[in-house]
């Protein structure tokens, strides 16, 4: 088997491993995890509004990091929150540590963070110039390229990509047809994101 399509297995078999594992119950107190869910909720939101700052997003990372050391993120949505922040990295170690935090959210019970799972391994993926699986993916690192190319078609099923809130290979069709003739880009997300305030792509 190519080495690019074991690693592929390997990491979706994590995942699901992890996502089988089913809801767990947090055991800090709801006064400390709503502190700690505010923090993390501030650095998300400073991560959304600035997508140009390098610099920044280094810092945010660092702190969530720092956070993560301390046992002091706790909740399925402080790590969905981390995980985005991650997935904005600059490197492949950021990417699959964004996955990691992502299955965890899954694993504690937000069905919503399925899409960012697929989302953070398709972009490590992409960072180690291995082919994409779910299909997330459009434009490239490295790059000036406007496909999802590499992309391993044949690996996974639409039916597994549905359930992992992901659009079918046909829809994704569609939508790098529509951003090529210059109309808004549609996420490949199908679950609404645990907070709608934010369309994150």
């Amino acid at each position: 088997m190519p080495r690019g399509k074991a690693l592929c297995l390997t990491l979706i078999a994590f995942a699901s491993t992890a996502v089988s594992l089913g809801c767990r119950q947090d055991k800090t107190t709801p006064n400390k995890v709503q502190n700690v869910k505010s923090i993390m909720r501030k650095i998300y939101e400073e991560d959304q509004e600035n997508r140009n700052d390098v610099t920044g997003d280094a810092k945010r990372r660092e702190q969530v990091r720092q956070l993560i050391s301390e046992r002091k993120v706790q909740s399925a949505e402080d790590y969905y929150y981390a995980a985005f922040i991650f997935q904005h990295g600059q490197k492949p170690s950021d990417y699959l540590y964004a996955h990691v935090l992502a299955v965890t959210a899954v694993d504690k019970g937000l069905h919503n963070a399925m899409w960012l799972s697929a989302a953070t391994l398709d972009r490590y993926l992409h960072s180690i110039q291995q082919p994409q699986v779910f299909g997330t993916q459009f434009g490239s690192l490295y790059d000036s390229r406007d496909d999802q190319e590499p992309y391993d078609r044949k690996i996974l099923s639409d039916e597994l990509r549905e359930q992992w809130c992901v659009v079918s290979e046909s829809t994704q069709a569609q939508i790098l047809s529509d951003m090529r003739a210059g109309k808004e880009f549609r996420s490949t997300r199908t679950c609404p994101l645990p907070d709608a305030q934010f369309d994150i792509n």
